[in-house]
């Protein structure tokens, strides 16, 4: 049985808090506190666009943009709130050009309101303890589990052919992926 993608995200949102809380301390003898952090806060936009895009095909594509752009963010000497804030942006570009269809003026409407109100949260929630930025990651992604609530989000089509054949044989991958 196939759970909703509200539901899925709102375990991950679950999922990446709990990931950051402990797998920063792990992470930290390695790379460094702050590095670890960062490592984390990045993983978690690839995770969720492997976890909840409407197709194998799309995660897949997401999933890699979404891991090329985050060696880029972490080869910068950035802070965690620079990175986090970055990792956002990464987020609303990989859901709204690669994940889900939407006409761009809404797609920019929705990805504002949804990363700055997770922004937003996120900051308010944080402090300079671990369990607070957990706190924080868990408001970030709670707040972005609303993209699934709002209506008339579906997959991104393909492409645009109106040849009978080319729609049919679409169907027919849509139906295998």
């Amino acid at each position: 049985m196939s759970r909703s993608p509200f539901a899925r995200s709102l375990a991950f949102a679950l999922g990446a808090a709990g990931a950051l809380l402990v797998g920063a301390p792990l992470l930290a003898p390695a790379f460094g506190e702050r590095a670890a952090v960062r490592l984390l806060l990045v993983a978690a936009v690839v995770v969720w666009a492997a976890l909840l895009a409407p197709t194998r095909s799309r995660s897949a594509r997401a999933a890699a943009s979404a891991a090329a752009f985050s060696a880029l963010l972490l080869a910068l000497p950035l802070g965690v709130g620079a990175t986090a804030l970055a990792a956002a942006a990464l987020l609303g570009v990989c859901r709204s050009a690669i994940l889900f269809r939407a006409r761009p003026a809404r797609a920019a409407l929705l990805e504002s309101l949804l990363l700055g109100g997770g922004l937003a949260l996120a900051a308010f929630l944080a402090g300079p303890w671990l369990a607070r930025l957990a706190l924080a990651a868990w408001g970030f992604w709670l707040v972005q589990s609303a993209f699934f609530a709002v209506g008339g989000i579906g997959p991104r089509p393909e492409f645009r052919n109106d040849d009978p054949f080319e729609r049919a044989r679409a169907q027919v991958l849509a139906l295998l992926d």
